[in-house]
Parts: C-alpha cells; structure tokens; sequence
C-alpha cells in the first residue's frame, strides 16, 4: 500500500489552505467603542453643564426680578412715607396755627392794653408788662417761622412766590446776597401742590447747604420750563466739595430729596468740586396741564 505523502492525513484527507487571521478587525473594535463611550461621556458632560447655565440663568433673571420688585416696593414706601410726613406737617401746623398762634395773639393784644392802662407811677410794673410783650412778640416770630417750615403759607401764592419768599428768607438770616431768574417768566405757572412742595423742600435743602458749608457770598436760583419739565439750579460760589469723598455719617439730607424727586419721576443731580463752588439741579416732569400752559 503506498505511503501518503507528507502534509497528508489518512483519517481526515486533503488538507485546507491556512486562513490569515482578522487582527485589525478584533484590535478596531474595541477602539470605537472606546471612542464613542468618550463621546457619549462629553455630550453628557456638556449637557449637565448646559442644563446648569440655563438653571443659573433661570435664577439670575428671579433674582433680577424680585430685586425690581422690591426696589418698587421701596419706591412706593418711600412715597407713602413723604406724603405722611407731609399731612402730619400740615396737621400740626393747622393746630399750631389754631390754636399756640391764636392765644399768644390774644394775649399779646390783653399785655397791650395793661401796657397802655399802666400810668407812670407804676413805672417797673410798666417796665416789666413790656418785658413781657417783647417776649410774646419773640414766641410769636418763632411759631411764625416754624409755621413756615412745617407749611409754607405762600403754597397757594404759586411756585414762583413760594421760591422768593424763601431766597428773601434765606438772605435776612444769612447775609448771602441771592438773585433769582425765570426763563420764561413762569408768574402764571400753575403746579399742583404736591410739586411746589417739592421744589420747596429741595430749595430749602440746597440753601441749607449754603449756610453750613459753602461760605458763599452769592446764590443764584434759575428756573425754566421746556418740553414739559420744569428745571431749577440753584448755584453758589463757595468753597464748593470733593464728590469723591466719602459720605459723613447720618448726612441723608439729599439724599432723602432724591427718592422725593424720584417719587414725582423727576431728577436731583448736585455738581460740585474744590474751589469752584456747588451746583444743584432739579428736574421735574410737569402735568399735562402745566406742560400745556402757555407761561
């Protein structure tokens, strides 16, 4: 029987041809699952921090929202609080007026004539009876001048009136000489009370001012109306301020005008530097009607 030949096998006959085998299919696969779970991993990753941004947004835009709401409700609180201040000034000035006012003139009047019946022998009686109506002519003055600035009686005189009289008041305490200027002239200006007053207390404030600070010698008060607002700037030339400076404590005096002003929906701006004196200018929307007139 012959012998095979090698390479042969008797139980399992012709041998087949070798088969290379798939290397780079088996060492690719891994690597793209690699790849793409690193993929899935960003995008996860980056929706997390997507999903972050957007929440942080979210709150940003509340936090912006409540912060509005509740400069609003500071806005209207401070509103609330000017107008009782107000009505309570007006208020104790009526029972100051009706009542305090109304007896020292009563008794002004009984010293006068106990003053005039005193007959010249009675001469340190009549001496100490017109001691007595120098002093009620002094309490007098003083309840007059506190009357005006709880209410200032010339409110019903219009603004223009209200101004002068105050920068004539102004000037007889201090000596700082003033001039006031209307452009146009504003004698038939009508304003509600609520706005006079407002000017009112920002002129008493910015001459105030003057007084404790500037050393000035000269106030100049200017007020002109244009495209339905009213401006006033009262100027000085004192010693005028540094802006950059902080803040005294407890100094909330103009500040307190410029949430006024803001309640009116005006504006308060004060200018001022080192040597060249301060600037104060208010303005102030005017009611349609006011807007309207023709002064």
């Amino acid at each position: 029987m012959p012998t095979p030949p090698p390479g042969r096998s008797k139980a399992h006959g012709p041998r087949q041809p070798r088969q290379p085998e798939a290397h780079g299919a088996h060492a690719a696969a891994p690597f793209d699952d690699e790849r793409e779970a690193e993929m899935l991993r960003v995008t996860q990753d980056q929706m997390l921090v997507n999903q972050a941004l957007v929440e942080k947004i979210f709150a940003c835009e509340r936090a912006e929202l409540a912060l509005r709401q509740s400069e609003q409700k500071l806005h209207d609180l401070l509103a609330h609080q000017h107008a009782i201040r107000e009505d309570e000034r007006k208020q104790i000035s009526r029972r100051l007026h009706d009542s305090l006012a109304q007896n020292l003139l009563a008794l002004r009047m009984d010293i006068v004539m106990m003053h005039q019946q005193t007959t010249g022998r009675h001469v340190r009686l009549r001496d100490r009876i017109g001691a007595a109506l120098d002093n009620v002519d002094v309490t007098l003055r003083s309840v007059k001048e506190l009357l005006g600035e709880l209410r200032p009686a010339c409110l019903e005189l219009g603004l223009l009136a209200t101004i002068e009289m105050e920068l004539r008041k102004f000037s007889r305490a201090s000596g700082v000489a003033y001039d006031l200027r209307a452009h146009p002239p504003l004698n038939d200006l009508v304003l509600d009370e609520e706005q006079v007053l407002t000017v009112h207390r920002v002129l008493q404030e910015a001459l105030n001012n003057v007084c404790r600070h500037s050393l000035a010698s000269r106030v100049v008060a200017h007020l002109e109306t244009g495209a339905g607002v009213l401006t006033m700037t009262i100027t000085d030339n004192g010693i005028g301020f540094d802006q950059a400076a902080p803040r005294k404590p407890n100094s909330f005096g103009l500040l307190d005008l410029v949430e006024r002003v803001a309640v009116h929906r005006g504006q308060l701006v004060v200018n001022s530097a080192r040597g060249h004196g301060t600037e104060l200018r208010l303005q102030l929307p005017l009611t349609l009607d006011c807007a309207n007139d023709p002064a």
